[in-house]
């Protein structure tokens, strides 16, 4: 696997639902690991179900031309064999018709599902780490109500340039259950 390419791993990965470690690059020599699924891909981004010791979390949407190395090896391999006797790879489906084909689909896609999602630039220099309802779609940016640890509404809408974001998340256990209990300021 090591003579293919980065395309080509995705596309063997996905197809059999191998688990994998991914090494993204998001800037200034910052890197991100994200790790699970690959259920997805476009050209331009992969679609992942992510996991953490053995339990799914949410997912993952990145682009592809982050990425530095994928890695399926002998310990992943084990980790795969692990989640199939634990009954999890079945769980490894497409719960979700999001479109692949540019962050303004990809937005517009999770926006239909209603869930809240998470918005992020991991480059510590560039960091940000927006969380909430999309509100708004547009060609180059978003528009999202962004809430805080403790569950209060910016009084404002951010806005965020999708040249500014290194990966977004939606369904996970945090994003979900806090959605449930959010509040306007006082």
């Amino acid at each position: 696997m090591n003579d293919m390419t980065i395309f080509e791993k995705i596309e063997k990965l996905q197809e059999e639902k191998n688990y994998v470690k991914i090494k993204r690059d998001v800037g200034n020599k910052y890197y991100a690991l994200s790790h699970g699924y690959i259920l997805g891909h476009s050209f331009d981004f992969v679609f992942l179900k992510e996991n953490d010791d053995f339990l799914f979390n949410g997912f993952a949407i990145f682009p592809i031309s982050s990425i530095i190395k994928i890695r399926h090896n002998n310990y992943d391999q084990f980790f795969d064999a692990i989640m199939e006797q634990e009954g999890q790879k079945k769980l490894i489906e497409m719960p979700y018709q999001i479109d692949l084909e540019s962050w303004e689909t990809i937005f517009n896609s999770i926006k239909n599902t209603k869930l809240n999602c998470v918005v992020e630039n991991e480059n510590n220099k560039r960091f940000f780490f927006k969380i909430g309802e999309i509100v708004k779609v547009k060609k180059r940016s978003l528009k999202i109500l962004n809430f805080d640890p403790a569950g209060y509404l910016d009084d404002e809408l951010t806005k965020i340039k999708y040249k500014e974001i290194s990966a977004i998340g939606f369904d996970d256990n945090y994003t979900n259950t806090m959605s449930k209990y959010l509040r306007g300021k006082l």
